[in-house]
């Protein structure tokens, strides 16, 4: 009998109710700015930052440990998003405890049969001690902070505080040059422009065709992947590195369309030949882009996560392997030491992102043949999903 997998239909909503919190709603802004990407963008940042420290000064970065302190910071921003920064900031000085009281009462419905909510979670939003994944993600927070309100000053640099504002981020910003990663950002215009890039993908909507509520973006949508990849890898027993491999994949699995923009479906797979076509071309614009950018560490994970991104992979001495049989692959290549990325379970987590999209679209009123017929045509594909013993089906047939 297959196992029913922890992540539920009410933590994918809370997850999902991030596309819908406005960003800077006391401002005048250009654009509309929502939590989902701008956590996307924050671990981005966090990725290429840690990625920096191991180049540069040699250190090494429990990855794993970088992507759960960045989760409960993420679920924590859910339950808190009504407070503005500077309230929350001198609320938790003074009442910080209570806090996490409200905030560990409102998941443990939805989180509280994870291990980590129980063993480390509370314990690292109440405490203050420091490591070097945290402060990776602090300063990743102030500069995608940054990112947008620099936007915001020069569409209104005349209004209300808005000076102030700018000032605040900035020097909390200057606040960690130590970080190799934040030197290379302020040294190097090509970083820069490398975050922009990524950046820049929660301008391109995804369903452009058809209208939508939330409007999710390619940014937002790569971190719902990453998020479900990883609590879901939690319940097929992968190895840590493969779990690991889940969400980083599945936050850069969509990176090429920064440089093609979100083709849909219908027109990559009915002409015979383009899917390839467009695959080529993207892998020739990142390569020219992006990779040309950036060190070798980081330049091996790009084109680790985002060619044939939902392969089954491994590597045996820095050499990539593609293996068609899942159940094979996971049998015989789970483990730490082959690197492994399970790319038929990332393409249901996918197709999971997509079906959520339609679904809460539809359930919020906003109605289209294109959403009805998608969000059909994957509950067709995925409604008997099973991996690993474990039921991802129920997912889809339950999402009511």
């Amino acid at each position: 009998m297959p196992r029913i997998p922890r992540l539920n239909n009410s933590l994918l909503r809370k997850i999902f109710i991030a596309a819908s919190i406005r960003r800077w709603n006391d401002q005048a802004t250009p654009v509309e700015f929502v939590e989902l990407d701008k956590q996307a963008h924050k671990f981005v940042i966090a990725y290429l930052l840690a990625r920096y420290e191991e180049h540069i000064r040699k250190v090494e970065i429990d990855w794993e440990r970088l992507i759960l302190q960045f989760c409960y910071e993420f679920f924590e921003r859910i339950v808190l998003t009504d407070i503005k920064p500077p309230v929350f900031h001198q609320l938790v000085k003074t009442h910080n405890q209570e806090l996490v009281r409200f905030v560990m009462q409102n998941l443990e419905p939805d989180l509280g049969m994870y291990e980590f909510f129980q063993d480390d979670m509370e314990s690292y939003l109440t405490a203050h001690t420091s490591n070097l994944e945290r402060e990776i993600l602090k300063a990743s927070h102030y500069y995608a902070s940054k990112w947008e309100f620099d936007i915001i000053y020069h569409f209104n640099a005349k209004m209300y505080d808005v000076q102030n504002i700018k000032n605040t981020i900035d020097k909390q910003v200057e606040e960690h040059y130590h970080l190799a990663g934040m030197q290379q950002i302020m040294l190097y215009e090509d970083v820069r422009e490398l975050i922009t890039m990524f950046g820049q993908l929660r301008f391109q909507k995804r369903w452009s065709q058809t209208p939508r509520i939330p409007a999710t973006s390619v940014l937002g949508h790569t971190l719902i992947v990453a998020l479900s990849a990883y609590l879901l890898s939690l319940d097929l027993g992968c190895c840590k590195q493969m779990r690991i491999n889940h969400f980083l994949c599945g936050l850069f699995h969509d990176l090429p369309e920064i440089l093609t923009r979100d083709i849909i479906s219908p027109i990559k797979h009915t002409v015979k030949g383009l899917d390839e076509f467009i695959k080529n071309i993207e892998r020739q614009a990142v390569n020219d882009k992006i990779l040309c950018k950036v060190p070798s560490n980081i330049r091996d994970d790009i084109m680790y996560f985002t060619q044939d991104e939902f392969h089954n992979r491994y590597k045996i001495e820095y050499f990539r392997h593609d293996i068609e049989n899942g159940a094979e692959f996971f049998a015989r290549f789970n483990e730490d030491k082959f690197d492994p990325i399970y790319g038929e379970f990332l393409k249901v987590c996918d197709h999971l992102s997509a079906f959520l999209e339609a679904k809460i679209s539809i359930a919020h009123g906003v109605s289209s043949q294109d959403l009805i017929e998608g969000a059909q045509g994957i509950l067709d594909k995925c409604a008997h999903k099973e991996i690993a013993n474990v039921d991802l089906g129920a997912l889809f047939r339950n999402f009511v």
